[in-house]
């Protein structure tokens, strides 16, 4: 297995002075510090945008009014992918006392010495504060030993917003959506018969690789890299390379015909669009419902998580629970330690994670929550299709997981890419798209294998 190692020595010194590592945060080591209260300060470095923040500072605030020891400041960072980069090529000094991350790197923060597990604080606790977590939820953050390693700030899955009134026009419905063919063939059929300007809107690459994960087929030799060494990529062989090529041509015909958006930007992109009521299928994540509280949508609409590629899948019926992540940062300091661990138990408070499921669209986690009046009656009147995703996420699959490497982001970054030279050039060989992206992997394995990660 891919062990992951921090730079060290000059190097890691140099980056830390710089503003790649921090330097001069509030954080932990030398810097850290009492309020006028004598309470400790914790520093969450976030990867939430301007809004969201400004949102869950209500529960920083209520935190810290509530706790005599600890005080937070959520301090706006980067995407996980920038926070991991900082903290990887900084020293415990420099660390904040937590961070936000995304789970399909999950295995990454597992070997990551800037990562504290959280398993390690609650087997010290007198009482497990995860108690009634879904164990569906539970395998997402934990290691391959089932160790928890972190924890969400609120679930959400990858998936589709399906405009109702639209797939009426189709003859379909949502229960017949049960592979990506379907889909294809629902969203041909919306722009066929003129009931949407688009069939389907792209999105940002991940559900290309949930596909792929849900088809049950490898994305790296070594059972995806869970175990031994992760040495290839498997996206140019056998069966995944057909589950590719057979996704790839089914994109580049809805591309060809005009049913599928030119989006190349990801799924922000196709917001306006689907509020607009202008496409049938708009790829992002359940998470996104937040976009649709607050305007004028004139139209039924329901989420659906993403499918395999066909009726072959093997992994039918089973959702993977995603989203933003918060970890405690490994600073070496105990007590400051201690007091990111009473935040992330406290944001497990059934009535946080309703507050904060019920602004950004996640589902809550635990059964308490899930069972509470208080979030059955928001779910029920702003978000019906809800109900579903939570049964599908109280199906525990243990087989379905994400691929355990070090090189996420550019997984997804290739898995893009094929999405991407479909949509500028859908007559092009989707065989080279292929293989430009299975080589890219390996590449990147390369690399990883020659600096002993």
């Amino acid at each position: 297995m891919m062990k992951k190692k921090l730079l060290a020595g000059l190097l890691a010194l140099a980056l830390a002075c710089t503003g790649l590592a921090g330097c001069g945060s509030s954080n932990g080591g030398d810097s850290q510090g009492k309020t006028p209260d004598g309470k400790t300060e914790l520093t969450l470095w976030s990867s939430y945008t301007a809004a969201s923040n400004a949102k869950f500072e209500e529960l920083v605030k209520k935190f810290n009014k509530e706790n005599a020891e600890y005080s937070v400041s959520l301090e706006t960072g980067q995407a996980a992918s920038g926070n991991r980069q900082k903290l990887s090529t900084s020293t415990p000094e420099y660390y904040p006392s937590l961070f936000m991350g995304t789970n399909n790197a999950i295995y990454e923060y597992a070997e990551a010495e800037y990562v504290a597990p959280l398993q390690d604080f609650i087997d010290k606790d007198s009482e497990d504060f995860t108690e009634g977590m879904l164990e569906s939820v539970k395998t997402s953050y934990s290691d391959t030993e089932g160790k928890l390693i972190g924890m969400p700030v609120g679930v959400s899955v990858k998936g589709y917003m399906v405009n109702l009134d639209v797939l009426a026009q189709t003859g379909y419905t949502v229960d017949d959506l049960t592979s990506f063919e379907k889909i294809a063939a629902a969203a041909q059929a919306a722009f066929d018969k003129g009931a949407s300007e688009y069939g389907y809107i792209p999105g940002d690459g991940s559900e290309v690789l949930d596909m792929l994960l849900y088809q049950g087929v490898g994305i790296f030799d070594a059972d995806n890299g869970h175990s031994g060494d992760i040495t290839k990529s498997m996206y140019n062989e056998g069966e995944t390379k057909a589950a590719l090529t057979k996704m790839a041509k089914i994109y580049a015909d809805m591309v060809k015909s005009g049913a599928c958006m030119k989006n190349t930007k990801g799924q922000d992109a196709g917001t306006a669009t689907f509020v607009n009521g202008r496409s049938l299928f708009w790829a992002c994540t359940s998470s996104f419902v937040y976009e649709l509280q607050d305007v004028n949508i004139e139209f039924e609409w329901a989420f659906l998580p993403f499918q395999g590629v066909d009726d072959n899948a093997k992994h039918k019926g089973s959702v993977l629970a995603e989203g933003t992540s918060i970890f405690i940062a490994n600073t070496g300091d105990e007590t400051e330690m201690q007091g990111a661990y009473e935040f992330l138990k406290f944001l497990a408070k059934p009535e946080n994670q309703i507050f904060w499921s019920t602004f950004r669209g996640y589902t809550p986690y635990t059964e308490e929550a899930l069972t509470s009046q208080e979030w059955i009656t928001w779910r029920d009147e702003n978000y019906p299709s809800e109900a579903k995703l939570e049964e599908k996420l109280k199906t525990v699959n243990a087989e379905l997981k994400f691929p355990n490497a070090t090189i996420t982001n550019k997984l997804l970054d290739t898995s893009f890419e094929i999405v991407s030279n479909i949509i500028s050039e859908p007559t092009g060989d989707v065989n080279t798209y292929i293989e430009n992206a299975a080589e890219a992997l390996n590449k990147s394995i390369e690399i990883l294998q020659l600096r002993g990660q």
